[in-house]
């Protein structure tokens, strides 16, 4: 009879702890989340952490994955709105990537929901994937045609960030092409300046051989 009674009382104890176990997943999880846009695409990681009571043999893995800006589809903002179980309000603007390969199903390739500045972020998304689309036009001319687009975007709206983030791109890549352009009239200095010593030489040589 004891030990029908300790079954019920470990269930009820485990219960009582339920809404502490969720608070610390929700932490778990939100920390462990990194997204950053690169010049490949979105990057998009979760770190190893701890899932349900915490043990040690319920981490979850970490996991990465990149969505390049030629195979997004869709990039749309989901306000928050209601409430969740009644009396949860919404709080969170969710984006939503899409590719050529989601979309079945409702699935999507990417959702990020809590971002500080989701439209931002959006924005900068198109305005990226835009750049790389203008063919034949290089990696330094294509900045310029997604600040224009930045700009546009964000003109009556009075959001300079994704125009300022563009624009330090920008002036960093003008600052590369700078130091090429350096590097390559050095190299031509130098080769001229050793030309010019083996047609000395051979003149010396030819000199000294006609004098013999």
């Amino acid at each position: 009879a004891a030990l029908s009674i300790y079954p019920p009382l470990l269930c009820c104890s485990l219960a009582c702890l339920i809404p502490c176990y969720l608070r610390s997943n929700v932490s778990w999880s939100a920390r462990a989340q990194h997204v950053a846009i690169t010049r490949d695409g979105i990057r998009y990681v979760e770190d190893r952490r701890k899932t349900c009571w915490g043990l040690s043999c319920m981490d979850r893995g970490k996991v990465s994955k990149t969505v390049p800006f030629d195979k997004i589809t869709d990039c749309d903002v989901h306000e928050p709105a209601g409430n969740t179980c009644i009396c949860v309000k919404n709080i969170l603007s969710v984006v939503n990537v899409d590719t050529a390969s989601s979309g079945q199903g409702g699935l999507k390739e990417l959702r990020l929901a809590g971002l500080k500045n989701p439209h931002d972020f959006k924005k900068l998304v198109w305005a990226m994937k835009r750049s790389q689309g203008t063919a034949g036009s290089g990696v330094f001319s294509q900045v310029p045609a997604a600040l224009e687009m930045a700009r546009c975007d964000t003109k009556n709206n009075n959001e300079p960030d994704v125009t300022s983030i563009l624009l330090q791109i920008r002036d960093e890549l003008r600052t590369h092409n700078d130091l090429l352009h350096r590097m390559k009239s050095k190299e031509e200095n130098s080769s001229a300046q050793t030309a010019k010593m083996t047609i000395d030489v051979e003149e010396n040589i030819s000199s000294r051989s006609k004098n013999n």
